[in-house]
């Protein structure tokens, strides 16, 4: 019994040893290749900070090979889906031509703090935000225009930038783009409809799928919520979900290696937030409150089709979540010194993990005259 103990505390002893040494030589090689990410390209530029924007603190990161090339602002999605943690080995794809500017919007990635969690925000702040970003940028880099990309929400608020303030930009590039909340859901309903035509429950879920924007800004926030999760449902059984690994970026290798997020960056993304978020109700969750069931009202742009800027337009082929039909219908009436549509396979987030095409596509974009 004595001798079954002791070989018993030596298993023990051996495998707490060899975990602690994983965990060692994890946080080592971590710690070595975030180093090696932070470096800054000689002649180049890799500043991190926070500006003081309308009263709150916003991140940034700027980076880029040389000091003078021009500049591109990233707009990430949601809103609120900061991707900061993850998509810099994408826009470092791009610092060769540009210096990218990486922005955590208000209230989320590492511009989130407790405090902000259940404030109402809206549309109007979060342009408002866009404008003095850009103004920042124009007077801290010293340049006369920007070049805006943006994915999903990021497109259209960069769009309706673009629209406004044609003196502050070269160019959009939109990518995966929701030009207007209530077309993309009709055009989602049509689609829904033949995909459950032999499936009666889901079918009845698609013929009440929301198409009047009268009958959605008459329901409660918690009805839009409901009416939002039912159609989620469609989408979970007919929508083959992108794949976090279906593109060319190791989104695991970038998150270890991040030279710009912590531990506690990790953390607050990923579970401190959602000590803060009431799940039963989820308009107290300040984002909430400016996503309408993907109708985004603010920010269509269904309407307006003539830019001062040359757009480009970057879409998944099978993107059911903004309808990729809908931007295709859009951009063919778009009015523009110049214009271009690409097409990536796949849904919703494919123009970033496809990282080497959306490389190709913004150096051929680059090299036009603006």
């Amino acid at each position: 019994m004595k001798q079954s103990f002791k070989i018993l505390f030596k298993i023990v002893k051996w495998i707490f040893i060899i975990l602690i040494s994983i965990i060692v030589l994890f946080f080592l090689v971590r710690f070595i290749g975030q180093k090696i990410n932070n470096r800054t390209p000689e002649g180049g530029i890799n500043e991190t900070m926070y500006v003081d924007i309308n009263g709150t603190k916003q991140w940034i990161n700027i980076y880029g090979q040389d000091k003078n090339n021009p500049v591109l602002l990233y707009l990430h999605g949601g809103p609120g889906s900061a991707t900061s943690d993850m998509d810099y080995p994408v826009l470092r794809k791009l610092s060769d031509i540009y210096t990218v500017v990486n922005w955590d919007q208000r209230a989320c990635g590492h511009s989130w703090t407790k405090e902000q969690t259940n404030q109402p925000i809206t549309f109007e702040m979060l342009y408002s935000d866009g404008e003095e970003m850009t103004k920042f940028l124009l007077d801290y880099l010293h340049k006369e225009k920007i070049t805006i990309m943006g994915i999903s929400w990021g497109a259209a608020f960069g769009a309706n930038l673009v629209l406004d303030h044609p003196e502050y930009y070269d160019r959009l590039i939109a990518m995966s783009w929701p030009v207007d909340g209530i077309e993309m859901q009709k055009a989602f309903q049509e689609q829904a409809l033949e995909w459950t035509k032999d499936d009666p429950e889901l079918h009845k879920v698609a013929e009440n799928i929301i198409t009047d924007q009268a009958k959605y800004d008459s329901m409660s926030l918690d009805e839009q919520r409901l009416a939002s999760l039912e159609q989620y449902a469609i989408n979970d059984k007919y929508c083959e979900p992108d794949s976090l690994f279906a593109g060319d970026v190791s989104l695991v290798s970038a998150m270890i290696f991040n030279p710009y997020c912590s531990l506690k960056n990790y953390y607050n993304t990923y579970i401190g937030i959602s000590k803060y978020i009431d799940y039963d109700n989820l308009s107290t969750f300040c984002y909430f409150q400016c996503m309408q069931i993907g109708s985004f009202k603010g920010l269509s742009v269904f309407d307006r089709t003539d830019y001062e800027v040359p757009v480009y337009v970057i879409m998944g082929d099978k993107d059911y979540t903004v309808m990729t039909s809908v931007t295709k219908a859009y951009y063919e009436k778009i009015n523009a010194p110049d214009k271009n549509y690409y097409e990536v396979e796949g849904g919703h987030y494919m123009p970033m993990l496809h990282s080497e095409r959306l490389s190709e596509i913004v150096h051929e974009i680059h090299a036009k005259t603006p």
